[in-house]
């Protein structure tokens, strides 16, 4: 038991130092004018056709044959995953500050421990809990405290906080659920919620805001949105969804958030940008909480 909860918990942490390169590149990518919508749609059609490579040369064609009952729990983890996290987000992101939509967004770990207890039946430790309002408490000396209109907040961007919230919260407990249940291949599930939640996006951009932001694209730009599709995408996802295999959605929710304290000590190296001493002081109490929480579950599953 503890061995496996210490590999899940491990696999999650590359999850979260991977995903700890995105929010300077996305910030770097901004500076280009090629849409993050665009971004994200080629990191799907990329996993999509890398990874459906592999399964068929590995399993052959047969392997996409799946009933429609597994087929809709992909359908609405791409959903969860690729819609409603990632494009609320990003829609957070130009209506609020910065500050403002880390707050909101990485209130996620506490939404995702009380869903847990109905949806996979899993409840998490009152040390998840704690460490949990920790993380919303590093985030506020981090990254909040200070700021001036700290707490005026749009609605709209609210608004796509909570759906960004909603959305990575049930791509979690949907995948655990999904995981415990049977003996689904995570390359499977990474496949298919790419093709359902990619086909949405890149429906939705065309229909909406149109791929005028290509002409922003270089040689030198298309390099660098490899990492999300390959580090972020498709190691990243692959890795979590191997992880829920073992450890509960509560677990690798706090695990996750540890990727603000890896994107922190990543700026300097993207965008040449030194941490303040309260950004510092913030990730310091989030890295506490989250070790605390996991080395106080992991001994007492010995």
């Amino acid at each position: 038991m503890k061995s496996g909860y210490l590999r899940g918990v491990g696999t999650v942490l590359i999850t979260a130092f991977l995903w700890g390169g995105i929010s300077p590149l996305a910030k770097y990518i901004s500076f280009t004018g090629l849409s993050p919508l665009s971004v994200m749609s080629y990191r799907a059609v990329f996993t999509v056709v890398a990874v459906g490579a592999w399964l068929t040369l590995a399993k052959g064609p047969r392997v996409f044959l799946l009933s429609g009952k597994r087929l809709s729990g992909f359908l609405w983890i791409g959903i969860f995953g690729l819609v409603f996290n990632s494009t609320g987000f990003m829609m957070s992101a130009a209506s609020l500050t910065v500050p403002q939509a880390l707050m909101v967004h990485y209130t996620y770990p506490l939404v995702t421990m009380a869903a847990s207890v109905l949806i996979t039946r899993e409840k998490p430790t009152r040390g998840q809990v704690l460490a949990g309002f920790l993380i919303i408490l590093g985030l506020y000396v981090g990254f909040v405290s200070g700021q001036e209109g700290a707490f005026r907040v749009s609605r709209a961007g609210l608004f796509w906080g909570l759906v960004s919230v909603a959305g990575v919260s049930g791509q979690m407990l949907l995948t655990r659920r999904i995981m415990k249940a049977s003996d689904e291949s995570p390359l499977l599930q990474l496949f298919f919620s790419n093709l359902f939640g990619g086909a949405i996006l890149v429906a939705g951009k065309s229909l909406f805001w149109g791929w005028s932001d290509l002409s922003a694209l270089t040689p030198r730009l298309f390099a660098v949105i490899q990492y999300p599709a390959i580090a972020s995408s498709i190691v990243g996802f692959g890795l979590l969804f191997t992880a829920l295999k073992t450890i509960p959605a509560s677990v690798a929710s706090l695990v996750c958030t540890l990727e603000i304290v890896f994107s922190l000590l990543l700026t300097p190296l993207f965008l040449h940008m030194v941490p303040t001493a309260s950004e510092l002081a913030g990730c310091a109490i989030i890295f506490t909480a989250v070790v605390a929480s996991i080395a106080f579950r992991g001994a007492s599953s010995a």
